[in-house]
């Protein structure tokens, strides 16, 4: 059981605004708002009307909620009140409810000689590692592929059936044609606390390195090509295509289904929309759709 007095000792001083209900209530789980469920702690980011209507109808008994001038005074389940609801309850889970952490080496993942794996890895069935390195806490997926020269950080987490340090695509063409292949004689180079989705391939560089810094977050079946830089805390969503040279900068945003032609740079704090096909960089803090992307117009 986790107490409320608990969860506001994690959440720290000034992020809970306000609790309403007795701080002695306790919770064993986590569940969606509605229905609820007995016991268990939600979070609700609507506001007005709708929180309202949430409240009177879940079934938990701890809620985090969002600042609202009508709230009820005593109310039933109990409220706490937080700037970001999810992002809170994301922080109480982590801390409270997360699953034990796996430990070990699959005795059918196979490790060439020369890899270095570090302290409370996990490395799941049929992974394969090459000459690489691994930081400590690292989980490296069923069917995995981590190849010659790639270096990744601590607490880095790869989905299922992913491919790191591959050659890219890369050719010229002779006189007569005939494709020349380029030689890829960079790596691959991954920081602390990254996650990279299920079935996504990361190529290794050129020359330089492919690079994916500190607390950057890649989804499912993305596709980052040689050289590619995406910056601290950039997040990079399902089905996107990042060209070669690509930089995504810190903190930028690449939703699903988008494609980035080589050598752009998408800016610090860029979102860059559904399917967008971006053809030129994008500006710092800018949001662009479409297909070519062109920044959205701003708002009245």
């Amino acid at each position: 059981m986790v107490t409320v007095d608990e969860i506001v000792d994690l959440l720290e001083a000034g992020v809970v605004r306000h609790i309403a209900g007795r701080r002695e209530a306790a919770v064993s789980r986590p569940a969606s708002v509605l229905p609820g469920a007995a016991g268990a702690l939600s979070f609700c980011k609507f506001h007005g009307d709708q929180l309202r209507s949430a409240l009177a109808s879940t079934a938990s008994s701890v809620v985090l909620v969002p600042e609202d001038h009508e709230l009820p005074d005593d109310p039933e389940p109990h409220l706490l009140v937080v700037a970001n609801p999810r992002t809170e309850f994301m922080r109480v889970l982590g801390r409270f409810f997360a699953a034990e952490r796996a430990v070990g080496i699959h005795p059918s993942a196979v490790l060439h000689p020369a890899a270095v794996v570090g302290p409370d890895c996990y490395v799941g069935p049929n992974a394969h590692i090459g000459r690489a390195t691994l930081g400590a806490r690292c989980h490296i997926s069923a069917n995995v592929v981590i190849l010659d020269h790639v270096r990744m950080g601590d607490d880095v987490t790869i989905g299922p059936s992913t491919t790191i340090g591959y050659t890219g695509f890369g050719y010229g063409r002779a006189d007569n044609g005939q494709p020349v292949p380029f030689p890829h004689y960079g790596g691959v180079v991954i920081g602390n606390r990254v996650d990279i989705g299920a079935n996504t391939a990361i190529d290794r560089g050129t020359l330089d390195d492919t690079v994916l810094e500190d607390d950057c977050k890649v989804d499912n079946l993305v596709h980052v090509a040689h050289n590619v830089r995406i910056c601290s805390g950039a997040f990079v969503i399902a089905c996107t295509i990042l060209s070669g040279g690509v930089t995504v900068g810190r903190n930028a945003w690449v939703a699903p289904n988008s494609s980035v032609r080589e050598q752009l740079t998408i800016g610090e704090g860029a979102t860059v929309g559904l399917a967008a096909t971006v053809v030129k960089d994008v500006e710092p803090g800018t949001v662009v759709v479409g297909s070519p992307a062109r920044p959205l117009p701003p708002r009245p």
